[in-house]
């Protein structure tokens, strides 16, 4: 997960046996699937290893990354590996230099896109959806498309993501922040109806693009809320939709590294008392159901306002 942690434990980092263990505590108290998130994860050396640990443990696997280093580690890493998430924001070098990307940058994504393909794993590529890179989103379509078409041994599919909300980057995201529904609407239009997938967390909507998938991840709609989220003064747009564990240890199920609201699974810790802590966190998750109004909660708690800044008018999808 990404370090959010309490400030007094950033950078006391887990070995590889130590966060392997905390893994194997999670798998016993129910958990079947873990992703590699970040920051980056390829900037952490072990990550191989502990990729490999953790397709001994889960049902499934997953990484998410920018492919910084993806390339040199895919050997070790794509034999453990059921899916693959490569972050991409746009093709065009316009909307790079707004989401501060760079051509090298784009180089080394495209390139982790066709290597993991090549290796034969099931490719997510990635991309936020904002108002700088909404138009551009087609052309990620067609180089999927394009990718798909040359037969490697795995395939690629689109996955769009809402821009996240964060106090630090308040002005950012009113300006930015363009409604997934919109797109969606969009979508329906060009490639008619989407089809729904229910998981823990959200609503996801796969369209089929003429042939390349295309997933909608949603958090204007239901996200999932726990008794603990009435009333808290940091309500964040995504809402729970797992246990979160970081590189030292502390897990937790919001996104934010509040002390009140997460533990940590210590090194040497045993299994009884790891399993108590554990049990307290996924009473969160039993708890949890869809809110219909938790993105109009959101806006309210932070005195948000959309569409503040100014941008040029929208073209229509293709």
């Amino acid at each position: 997960m990404e370090n959010r942690v309490p400030a007094h434990m950033r950078g006391q980092i887990l070995d590889v046996d130590d966060y392997s263990t905390n893994l194997a505590h999670l798998a016993r108290n129910g958990l079947r699937g873990v992703s590699f998130t970040g920051g980056e994860p390829t900037l952490n050396p072990d990550l191989p290893a502990l990729v490999a640990r953790a397709a001994n443990i889960f049902d499934r696997v997953e990484l998410t990354s920018n492919g910084r280093f993806f390339r040199e580690m895919l050997p070790a890493l794509a034999p453990h590996l059921d899916v693959l998430k490569i972050s991409l924001d746009a093709v065009d070098p316009v909307v790079r230099s707004i989401t501060q990307g760079t051509d090298a940058e784009l180089d080394r994504a495209v390139g982790s896109i066709f290597a993991g393909c090549a290796a034969g794993l099931r490719v997510g590529v990635n991309v936020v959806v904002m108002r700088s890179t909404v138009d551009h989103i087609n052309g990620v379509i067609e180089l999927v498309r394009a990718l798909n078409a040359k037969g490697l041994p795995g395939t690629a599919y689109v996955s769009l993501l809402d821009f996240y909300y964060s106090e630090e980057r308040r002005a950012v995201w009113q300006e930015e922040f363009f409604p997934i529904e919109e797109l969606a609407t969009r979508f329906t239009a060009r490639y008619g109806p989407s089809e729904a997938q229910d998981r823990f967390g959200c609503r996801f909507f796969w369209f089929d693009a003429d042939g390349v998938q295309v997933r909608f991840k949603d958090s204007q709609g239901a996200t999932h809320r726990a008794p603990k989220c009435r009333g808290c003064h940091r309500y964040c747009q995504e809402g729970i939709y797992g246990l979160k564990h970081s590189a030292e240890g502390w897990v937790t199920t919001c996104p934010t590294g509040d002390p009140m609201f997460g533990f940590h699974l210590a090194p040497g810790l045993g299994a009884d008392e790891a399993d108590r802590r554990i049990a307290s966190l996924l009473r969160d998750i039993q708890f949890a159901h869809p809110d219909p109004h938790s993105f109009a909660t959101m806006l309210e708690t932070h005195g948000l306002t959309l569409g503040t800044g100014e941008r040029k008018p929208l073209a229509v999808i293709g």
